[in-house]
């Protein structure tokens, strides 16, 4: 069953995040079956609320293959950089419906 991990990213050093951070990511994240879905920074927010930042969603073939991207050790040590030069709101879910 495929998963899903959104994220809402405020990165406040995008040298940093664009040089050191995202081309390892990235390939790291593909090597996990992840694909990005979407990312924006143009989020039309029409009822609630929704924490700032661009919103980041990705598909992975299934929960344990997002969960191990983004705690296993290839990730660590970019998941380091990424939590010293930005904050984030992110969950990780299945997809489905309810009855």
């Amino acid at each position: 069953m495929p998963a899903y991990m959104l994220t809402f990213l405020r990165v406040e050093d995008a040298e940093t995040h664009a040089r050191d951070y995202l081309p390892e990511a990235h390939r790291i994240l593909v090597s996990y079956g992840g694909k990005p879905l979407a990312v924006t920074e143009q989020v039309d927010v029409k009822e609630g609320a929704l924490p700032e930042g661009r919103l980041i969603l990705v598909e992975f073939p299934t929960k344990k293959h997002a969960e191990d991207y983004y705690f296993g050790p290839e990730h660590r040590p970019y998941k380091e950089i990424l939590e010293r030069v930005s904050s984030c709101d992110m969950a990780i879910f299945d997809s489905g419906l309810l009855p």
